[in-house]
Parts: structure tokens; sequence; C-alpha cells
């Protein structure tokens, strides 16, 4: 079977399964050791990316309707649980809800407010997509209403992330309290796609209310980088501090520049920090390097092309204890391939890649080479060997993050949430629902930026 096929088919498996409610999206299959049979309002929006990906590349009116029809339910799923987490008094930063779309009960990591920026970013895009195909009604009615107090989804979300976005909340990992850069990356995002969506319908008061929150956002988000940091921090203000302590060097900070970027958004002018950002290409290096060297794996495996990657590295969760090693994630490792496209379309986007101080070293390091290398300064321009040679091996190194999933995946390319950093095999939640997502996702990168390719001979 063709392995987007085999993803799509254990990503839809996840998707409503049969004693939940329409719209319920499974983190895992797995119901003990661990137990992950919950709705995760992030790991869903990062589903449904997946799934408005599928049916916007559908060839045929089957495959579109495969896909539109669980967009659809999760929509309806989305508001009931809205709905219940405001009656219930708990807001929408719970991040965790049963499959007939209850909140956890249990003690949990609260609040996230990663998962309502997520879900609207998600969401806009399919509201986008729909009006664009005529279907006004179907988005005024369900996602966005442009009321207050609102009944539609992205409303919701996009006021509450309005009113919240620059308070502390708990991390993507679920285990440290602050202000995080994956989480107000985000926000400023929803923000500002929110912004486009609501003029667009006439709800232009809210429109500039929602630029002027992901405005108010922005002096916060440049705390985590300034020139001359080895990285970009992840957390800020964390209360109380993580114990073992540490260093703010974090696969997070990655993923959400993922999230917030998209090659054909129209925002590119407001982009903080795309994915050619200096800040994210020496994080992305640092914690490559980190990885290859911790990992036994990598350093045993070196006819593999492709470095496992993991959460940060003092991480203790193996995928059953918290009091263990972290391990190199499929889904993170897949994210890091997406990465690296993303560059390569942004740099073909852009025409040229200016050489500064600040990325020579990842510049150099994807050549392998620093004798007759960019120098700072220089203004590298599309159709010269070097931007040619950089793009190349952009795209090369993607493909070696796939190559490296691949070589450990399970029985019929089923994917857990961690790789044993010693053996490489799968462990912690099967078929996580994140991973499949994430592949999808990194296959449609990988096909739009060969699409950007100028043709033989030009």
């Amino acid at each position: 079977m063709d392995e987007s096929l085999r993803a799509e088919t254990r990503l839809l498996r996840n998707v409503s399964p049969p004693d939940a409610l329409p719209g319920a999206i499974v983190a895992s299959k797995s119901r003990s050791n661990p137990d992950y049979y919950y709705h995760w309002v992030r790991d869903s929006g990062i589903a449904v990316r997946a799934l408005l990906s599928l049916y916007q590349t559908a060839g045929t009116l089957a495959l579109r309707q495969r896909a539109l029809v669980p967009l659809v339910q999760f929509v309806d799923f989305s508001r009931h649980i809205q709905r219940t987490a405001i009656h219930q008094g708990i807001g929408l930063g719970e991040p965790k809800f049963t499959v007939d779309g209850a909140p956890y009960a249990g003690l949990w990591a609260r609040p996230q407010n990663d998962g309502p920026a997520i879900r609207a970013i998600e969401l806009t895009r399919l509201a986008l997509t729909l009006l664009d195909e005529g279907e006004v009604a179907l988005v005024r009615d369900r996602l966005y209403d442009g009321k207050l107090p609102t009944d539609s989804v992205i409303k919701a979300d996009l006021e509450y992330v309005a009113h919240h976005g620059r308070e502390t909340c708990f991390d993507v990992w679920e285990e440290v309290r602050g202000h995080h850069f994956f989480t107000q990356h985000l926000e400023r995002r929803a923000l500002l796609e929110g912004a486009a969506l609501a003029r667009k319908l006439g709800d232009t008061g809210a429109a500039s209310f929602y630029r002027e929150q992901a405005r108010l956002l922005e002096p916060g988000l440049r705390r985590y980088w300034q020139p001359g940091q080895a990285y970009i921090t992840a957390t800020l203000d964390a209360d109380p501090a993580p114990s073992p302590l540490r260093s703010g060097l974090d696969s997070a900070v990655i993923i959400a520049t993922l999230g917030g970027y998209c090659m054909d958004d129209g925002l590119h002018e407001e982009h903080l920090y795309p994915v050619n950002h200096e800040g994210v290409l020496q994080t992305t290096l640092a914690l490559e390097r980190l990885f290859a060297d911790t990992y036994p794996i990598n350093a045993r495996s070196r006819l593999i092309p492709g470095v496992a990657i993991g959460r940060y590295p003092e991480d203790r969760y193996d995928g059953y204890r918290t009091d263990s090693l972290g391990n190199p994630w499929p889904s993170i490792t897949i994210a890091f391939a997406m990465f690296y496209y993303k560059l390569a379309g942004r740099y073909r986007m852009l025409g040229s890649i200016a050489v500064t101080a600040g990325n020579l070293d990842f510049l150099q390091h994807l050549t392998g080479r620093e004798g007759n290398s960019p120098v700072p300064g220089e203004d590298l321009a599309a159709g010269e060997p070097a931007f040619e040679e950089i793009l190349t091996a952009i795209r090369a190194r993607g493909d070696t993050f796939l190559l490296r999933v691949r070589h450990h995946l399970g029985a019929e390319g089923s994917m857990a949430e961690q790789m044993n950093r010693f053996t490489g095999f799968q462990q912690g939640a099967a078929d996580l629902t994140m991973g499949y997502a994430a592949f999808l996702l990194a296959v449609e990168a990988r096909r739009t930026v060969r699409s950007m390719e100028p043709s033989p001979g030009r």
C-alpha cells in the first residue's frame, strides 16, 4: 500500500471512532499504559490540518467527501465541547475531553491556551476554503457568525485568545506553566488570520480588535530571542521553575513556526518568526546537533540518513513514565522534514538568500563545507549556482528525516508516540494520530516545494 494512503487510513481510524460522538478525534487508540483515548484540542487541530490538506488536494468527489464529512463533524463536536467547557465554568483552555464530549474530570495541567489558537487557525483556513466554494451559509451558521455572544466555533476561540493571549498557561508538553513561544506565536497567528476572516464576513469591528490584540502580543514574542542568542528560548516566566531546570532549547519552537507559517497565506510581511528567521535556523541546528549526540540510535546509525529528534534535552518521559529517559518522536522528526521543505519554499518564493552572520553556520552545515561558502553580506539570487546548491541541500535534508522515521516504523507502517533511544523500536501510545497527520502534511509540503522548482532549461 502507498505510504500516504496507509497514513491516511490510520489517521481516519482515529477520527469519530464507533464509541465516540461524531467529530471526536482520539490522540491514540491506546486505552492503557498510556491511556490516550481522549480528544485533545491541540492534537485534534493538527489532525484537522491534515484532513483539510486532503480535502484541498483530492482528485475526485468521493475523496473530497471522505475528508469533508469528518471536517464538518469536527466543527460540530468542537462547538459542543466549547459549550460544555463554558457551561461548567472551566473555559476554553481546557485541553482534554472524553470521546463523548465531557471535559476530563481528573487532575491535569490546565489551562492550555494553544488549543483554541490551533483550532481557530485550522478552522479559519477551512472557512476560507468553503467561502471560495460558495458555502457562505455553512460558514456563517457554524464557523463564524460575527455575533456576541457567539454560537460559532471560530468566533468563540478568537474571543478567548484575544482576551487571554498574554496570560500564563501550561506548555505544549503539559508540564510547565509560564509564557511559551509555541502558544503565543500561534495565538498571534490565529488572531491575524481570524481578523482577515472577520473582515471578509463584514465583522469589521472584531477584525480591528483581533489585529490590535495580535499587535499587543508582539513585544512578548520578541523576548524569546535576541541577536546573539544561541537559540530561541521556549519558555519564559516559568512558575514554579521546572525540575530539573531546563535550558530552554525545545523542538516546540520549530513546530510552532510550522503551525504559524503557510507558503500561500498572503501574510508574509507579518511573520515575526518565519522559517528562515536567524533564530529559527539557529534553533533548528542546535536541536539537530544536540539529539545527534544524545540518542544512541543516531550515533550508531551513521548509514541511515537523518537525525531522530525528541522534545528537549532534559526530557524524562519515555511514553510510560515521567522519571525515565525521553526518546525521539516520529511526529517531531517528521516535523523537521516539513520544516526543511517549507524553508526551501520560502527561499524559492523570496527569490534570494541573504547571507548573514546569524545564518552562516546553518548554511555551511547544509553544504557540509566552510571553504568557498557564502559570506555575510552576500545576496544569493535564484538561478545562481550557490542558491540552487543550497536549495537542493535543503530539500535533501528534509528527505533524510522521513527516511529516518521510515527505518523505525512498526508493522505495516504503524507509528507510535516514541522511538526507543537505544533500539529505535516504537514505544508509548500506539498509532499516534499526530504522527500520521504530520507525515501527510510533510509529504504535501514536499510536493508543493517540488512544484515550485524551475523547469529544466530555464
